[in-house]
């Protein structure tokens, strides 16, 4: 029992002992303990129903956490075969794996890779690898979009396809990559007489990897500015 439940009860006895001084006091005090009694034993009763259903709560807390954690995984994991199905469909992945970069474009972008198989490829025609970068197609006029080397030419569109440029590989001579400004990259082929750069490219790795297989495609060696 604490300080202020013993205060209490020596209030209640001073004030129950002036107010019965002319009845029975064992009987006033016995009806006082049992009282005092079953008040403890309910609010014993009350505090210990409190606990278990703050236990029964969190019971249900932790089960929906589990239900909501299991349902994300599950969604994941449908996500993640939806999206290597259509890589699957749209970059040849028998020779090579995709990359995580690959991957990532391809989840936040899927309406425009989808189009590609719709409205772009040819017959048999899969992306070999392919990064998102800056078109410098005249001093005037740069295009956002997507470099992609396929397996059987070399393309430029932008994302709602109403630009698309398309190069051969025969016709490249060599590529070059530059630093454009601090955390951003460039792409330079030389395509016969003419020079094409992509630049805004914030991928080093993926920079190289497009510009080595395009080079490979081409049968032509590399020349780093």
């Amino acid at each position: 029992m604490g300080v202020y439940q013993k205060l209490c009860y020596k209030v209640e006895d001073f004030f129950v002992k002036t107010l019965t001084k002319k009845q029975d006091q064992t009987m006033i005090k016995e009806k006082v303990a049992s009282y005092r009694t079953k008040n403890e034993d309910r609010h014993l009763q009350l505090k210990e129903e409190k606990k278990k259903n703050a236990e029964e709560q969190q019971r249900i807390r932790i089960l929906q956490q589990q239900d909501r954690e299991r349902v994300r995984r599950e969604k994941e994991a449908e996500e993640k075969r939806e999206i290597e199905n259509l890589i699957s469909q749209v970059m040849d992945t028998r020779n090579s794996s995709y990359t995580t970069y690959e991957y990532n474009e391809i989840k936040k972008n899927r309406a425009f890779f989808q189009s590609l198989l719709t409205n772009v490829f040819e017959p048999n025609e899969k992306a070999l690898t392919f990064i998102h970068c800056e078109y410098d197609k005249t001093k005037k006029q740069e295009i956002k979009g997507y470099l992609i080397p396929t397996n059987k030419r070399i393309l430029f569109l932008n994302k709602n396809l109403t630009f698309m440029d398309k190069f051969r590989y025969q016709t490249v001579i060599n590529v070059n990559w530059f630093k454009d400004g601090l955390l951003e990259k460039g792409l330079k082929i030389q395509y016969g007489k003419r020079r094409l750069e992509f630049d805004e490219i914030f991928d080093q790795e993926q920079m190289q990897r497009v510009g080595d297989i395009i080079l490979n495609k081409s049968n032509k060696r590399v020349i780093n500015s």
